[in-house]
């Protein structure tokens, strides 16, 4: 009896041992496979899992280093990008470049002359219509002030010389002391080139293109010097004309062109000179610029007066390289702005002033 007990409990022992054996093995793979942890997905089709989406192809790889995201009950909305508004801004004249802010005082006084035509274009007096176009064109960006012509030649008459006369420096120098002027602006139209056809064979209305050169040389009126040469050429697409003097209007468009490719540069060399005026006349502590409304200048603006500086002229090549600043006298305020452009200013400190002395703005 106490055998067949001893028996039965080695019975039972060896069978809870096997179980726990297989139970324990059941998760070991067979040598040589892997198990599969998922099945793959059909092409172009979007499996659920734990109520993620997972689209083959459209999903990217996870990468190493990015942290494991737990999945959610529900579906992760996308985040909402805050909409990019953009303020519009108005419009502005292609002729009123934006004055840089150092140079946001006074304006320089240009005078601008004859252009000479070189071409063979004779139908219009296209010289002069550059200059003029080439005046509005400088009035209109309100950053100079174009001194007429007339103004300059009457000047010159009565101090005994002719307008034909400014290509000499000495002349030139003249009128920068008496009028003010900062520089002046010569050039050339050294091409015309012209595009006629009919409209159609059974019309007789022409139409025409043009393109033009332009050179323009801008002259220091303190030393008579060649600042800068400038040279523009308009493209022939945007001068379409037709009708009535099509040939005129067409050469016009193209001069346009041609100076404004020029344009802004030209106002950045102007920018670069310094902005005088001379007193012209004195009565006790009023002095009387020859500077005023035109030039920018306001009522209550601080300007420094300096004796005439010395030129200095290179020994070698004769050239002018400018004025020494001479001793500053003093300083004045505004009180007046008078005439087209000139203004009285009263001592405000110094003495010794006396008529064609240096005005300078306090701002450099």
């Amino acid at each position: 009896m106490i055998s067949n007990r001893k028996n039965l409990v080695s019975i039972s022992v060896f069978l809870m041992a096997l179980i726990f054996l297989l139970t324990s093995c059941s998760n070991i793979p067979l040598i040589g496979k892997k198990k599969e942890k998922a099945d793959r997905l059909p092409e172009g089709r979007t499996v659920t899992i734990e109520g993620m989406e997972k689209i083959k192809g459209v999903n990217p790889p996870k990468s190493e280093t990015s942290t494991s995201i737990k999945p959610s009950a529900q579906p992760i909305a996308p985040k909402k990008e805050p909409e990019t508004k953009i303020a519009s801004a108005p419009t502005r004249s292609f002729y009123s470049p934006a004055l840089p802010f150092f140079q946001s005082g006074f304006k320089r006084k240009v005078a601008i002359l004859d252009f000479e035509n070189k071409t063979t274009y004779k139908e219009e007096k296209i010289g002069e219509a550059v200059a003029k176009k080439l005046s509005d064109k400088l009035e209109a960006t309100q950053r100079v002030v174009v001194v007429d012509r007339m103004v300059v030649s009457e000047m010159l008459n009565r101090q005994g010389f002719t307008f034909e006369n400014l290509s000499d420096p000495a002349v030139i120098k003249r009128a920068h002391q008496s009028l003010g002027i900062q520089a002046f602006v010569l050039g050339t139209v050294t091409d015309v080139s012209l595009l006629s056809s009919k409209v159609s064979e059974t019309s007789d209305e022409e139409v025409s293109f043009a393109t033009t050169k332009v050179e323009i040389h801008l002259i220091d009126a303190s030393t008579g010097n060649l600042l800068r040469s400038f040279v523009g050429r308009s493209p022939i697409f945007g001068t379409k004309e037709t009708g009535e003097n099509s040939r005129g209007k067409a050469v016009l468009k193209a001069i346009d062109f041609s100076l404004d490719e020029i344009l802004e540069g030209f106002l950045r060399q102007i920018d670069l000179l310094d902005w005088t005026t001379t007193i012209v006349k004195m009565e006790g502590e009023n002095l009387y610029i020859n500077a005023g409304k035109l030039s920018g200048l306001r009522i209550g603006d601080a300007l420094e007066v300096f004796e005439p500086g010395k030129e200095i002229i290179h020994p070698t090549t004769k050239i002018s390289l400018g004025w020494t600043t001479g001793q500053l006298k003093g300083a004045i305020k505004i009180t007046e702005l008078f005439g087209v452009d000139a203004a009285v200013g009263k001592v405000v400190q110094g003495k010794g002033f006396s008529p064609n002395d240096i005005v300078k703005s306090t701002m450099r």
